[in-house]
């Protein structure tokens, strides 16, 4: 497979170039600076490794060049039609490409979509932006040219609610929760009823309709409320012992999962009292897990006084075009 090995030294035409590129568009200068160290021989095999070593299905460009053209549209913002065109009549464009003089392009609209597909597939796209940001953070790129760069794109940032699809509980639904969904699991598994399983790990509750109907107290009483805690926290402790002992070599999803939500919940929510007691946690620990079903959803507030569940939307809008250069999903805070 080729590869791509553009001159590192600067020909005259390019100094020429790079002298009107340190103030405006610094980036095309530190890419064509840099190209050398960005696509070294070691990301150039990763490269390689997205194709089959059959010789079939051989691409008809460097692979690095292509990443250079997508490195490239992301900077001014270009289709791959756009793309293909400025190959041809913008000097900054063939410079960084190593193709300065050249009358045809050196790709093809349908080769770089082709190509972007299949490095999204090997995520070969992530690696390539986060080696493009460690050399600039590596400080190959000079202050002048990060303000230079940075002058180049306008961004507004936008964040919203955004809904959890989970069902939001408190700690004792919580813990009813994951730990019906492991007896469910458990069940399956063992091609056992849940009732025996329920049964023999210690956990009658879970045989009542609800946790709270099986422990059948008064929720205004204080008392009352904490010995309920005690007794809800020994059976699922029970529970987890008794998974550990019979199927302590099942690691396959569901099970994991829910064990590792039931172990989150208790070690949020749930503290040890002076006396030796377990109660719930006085204050709300960070990053507190909500629901069982959407681990990532959180509470979040809309303002002081307006609380959702789920995540926060953040979108990124060039001021200057009217399109989203860039958009995020993080959970609510």
């Amino acid at each position: 497979m080729e590869r791509w090995s553009p001159p590192v030294e600067l020909s005259r035409q390019e100094q020429a170039l790079m002298k009107r590129l340190t103030r405006v568009r610094a980036l095309f200068g530190f890419l064509r600076l840099h190209r050398h160290e960005l696509f070294d021989e070691t990301f150039q095999e990763q490269l390689e490794g997205m194709y089959r070593t059959t010789g079939a299905g051989e691409p008809p460009h460097p692979p690095a060049l292509m990443c250079m053209v997508t490195l490239l549209q992301g900077y001014v913002g270009a289709s791959d039609a756009e793309a293909v065109e400025l190959a041809v009549v913008d000097l900054r464009w063939q410079m960084v490409l190593g193709c300065l003089g050249a009358a045809t392009p050196p790709l093809s609209q349908g080769a770089l979509q082709a190509f972007r597909e299949r490095m999204v597939a090997h995520e070969m796209d992530r690696v390539l932006l986060e080696r493009t940001v460690a050399l600039v953070r590596s400080g190959a790129m000079t202050e002048g040219e990060r303000r230079a760069v940075s002058k180049a794109l306008r961004v507004a940032i936008d964040s919203r609610p955004l809904a959890g699809a989970g069902r939001v509980e408190d700690t004792i639904n919580l813990l009813g929760h994951a730990a019906r969904s492991i007896v469910r699991v458990v069940s399956k598994i063992t091609e056992r009823p849940p009732e025996e399983i329920g049964r023999k790990a210690g956990i009658p509750l879970l045989l009542a309709p609800s946790i709270k109907a099986g422990l059948d107290l008064d929720w205004s009483d204080p008392k009352q409320k904490a010995a309920a805690i005690q007794i809800l926290e020994r059976q699922v402790s029970s529970l987890q012992q008794w998974v550990d002992r019979h199927l302590d070599d099942v690691v396959e999803q569901p099970l994991r999962t829910y064990l590792d939500a039931i172990t989150q919940v208790r070690d949020q929510d749930l503290e040890t009292a002076e006396d030796g007691t377990v109660r719930i946690r006085q204050g709300v620990a960070p990053d507190r897990r909500v629901s069982i079903e959407d681990a990532e959803m959180r509470h979040g507030r809309k303002s002081r006084s307006k609380r959702f569940d789920g995540y926060k939307e953040h979108i990124a809008r060039d001021l200057d075009l009217p399109i989203i250069v860039a958009c995020a999903v993080t959970p609510a805070n």
